[in-house]
This record gives C-alpha cells, structure tokens and sequence, in this order.
C-alpha cells in the first residue's frame, strides 16, 4: 500500500488515528528498561516535516539537507486534539531521510531516500522523573532494535527550553499547531 508511507502517508495515518482501528502502540521496554524500536510507525500521524532543520548555530546545510519526518502516536493525537495535553505513553518518532535527486521520471528537485537513522521521544512519568525521554535508535541500514534513554543534557534540556508545548516542538508541526492555538485561545478545533 504505498500511500501508508512517506509523505503521502499523511492523509492516510491520520483517517487511521482518527478512526481508531489501530493496535497499541505504547511504549515497549525490555527487561533494562530500553525502549524497543517503535514498528510500523509510518501508520500514525504524520505531524510535519523539515529539511535541513539544525539545532547548533552557526551550522548551515548544504544542497537540500536532510528530511526530517516526524510521526506521533495515534492515541496521543486524539488526545492531544480533544484536550491540548499530550498524556502520558506519549511517543513522537523523528525518521530521517537523506535528499536523492535525478530518479526518472524527474528532471529537478528532491525526494526522500530510503531510512537513514531514526529518534524517539516518550512521555512516560512512571519511568522517566522528568517526564520524558529521548531515545536515538542510530544510523544507517542496520537501526538498533532497542536504545537507552539519552543523557538529559543531550536533547531534554533543549526541549524543555525551547518546545512550544509540553516539551514538543509544536512549533515545527503544521498538524499540531493549530490543535495547541485553539485550546490556548479556549476554542478547542473539533475533528
């Protein structure tokens, strides 16, 4: 099915998320308390995307960057659009794309190149003192099937100085934007 992934995934993840016909996907740790890699996540909703998006100054990407695509639970969504919280079992997935260029049938512009590395990030109080985790699951053809929590002063920190809500980056998200104004504004969007 290959509208399920990729950018045209969106509208296909989010009539999934909305329906309300998908498995579980909460967080799943092994007996460490590692997080196993989140499956199938090109299924859930698809929050927005970025190239070439850096956190460090004084960096600047050369040619298209980097796609970042991020995708958000479905039962978190639901939650997050009904009430403006994101709630507990919370996780956001960061899929990370090199730019490819010149496939027939194209003569300009980029695409998305297959998997390059892949993130997470959880929100889970009964295990994380802070609330949430961030988890990098590395790089390349051969992703780690489970990963530990990144130190605090590797991505919480940031996060939780500079996310817009709730140690999200709704500022990025096109989809989550205007669910957080409307509920900041007392006007929740109804879907």
């Amino acid at each position: 099915m290959w509208w399920l992934t990729g950018g045209s995934g969106r509208r296909a993840s989010l009539a999934l998320a909305q329906a309300g016909g998908e498995k579980d996907t909460a967080p799943q740790y092994d007996a460490s308390g590692a997080l196993i890699r989140p499956q199938h996540f090109e299924t859930w909703v698809f929050v927005g995307s970025s190239t070439g998006l850096t956190y460090e100054a004084g960096i600047r990407s050369q040619g298209a960057g980097e796609f970042h695509d991020v995708y958000l639970r479905p039962e978190s969504y639901r939650e997050y659009a009904r009430t403006g919280k994101f709630p507990e079992k919370t996780v956001l997935v960061l899929a990370l794309y090199p730019p490819d260029e010149k496939v027939a049938p194209a003569k300009a512009g980029y695409f998305e190149g297959d998997l390059e590395a892949m993130a997470a990030a959880v929100k889970d109080h009964e295990r994380f003192p802070e609330g949430w985790a961030y988890f990098n699951f590395g790089k390349g053809s051969h992703l780690k099937e489970k990963a530990t929590a990144n130190p605090k002063e590797m991505c919480f920190s940031c996060h939780q100085q500079h996310a817009a809500d709730d140690n999200v980056f709704v500022q990025f998200y096109p989809i989550l934007r205007p669910i957080m104004k409307a509920h900041q504004s007392g006007s929740p969007m109804r879907h």
